[in-house]
């Protein structure tokens, strides 16, 4: 029953805002915006002018893997 009525649902895929994002991977924003660059993850917030990025939870979930592994090497 439970199954049946998750895909009866949409699926929409969360954005989690830059803000957000460097608290949860324990980084400024500066820091973010320059691995998300380095990296190629990320997009702007169109809904929002563009000023900011926003990730999908894939996303977040790449960034978080690349901040793990760089955890013990050079600073980004």
């Amino acid at each position: 029953m439970l199954a049946q009525a998750m895909e009866s649902r949409p699926r929409t895929e969360g954005k989690v805002n830059e803000s957000r994002a460097a608290a949860l991977l324990g980084l400024s924003t500066q820091k973010l915006r320059r691995l998300s660059v380095q990296a190629g993850i990320g997009h702007p917030d169109v809904e929002n002018g563009g000023a900011e990025l926003v990730f999908t939870y894939a996303e977040l979930y790449r960034l978080c893997r690349l901040v793990a592994e760089t955890a013990g090497g050079s600073s980004f």
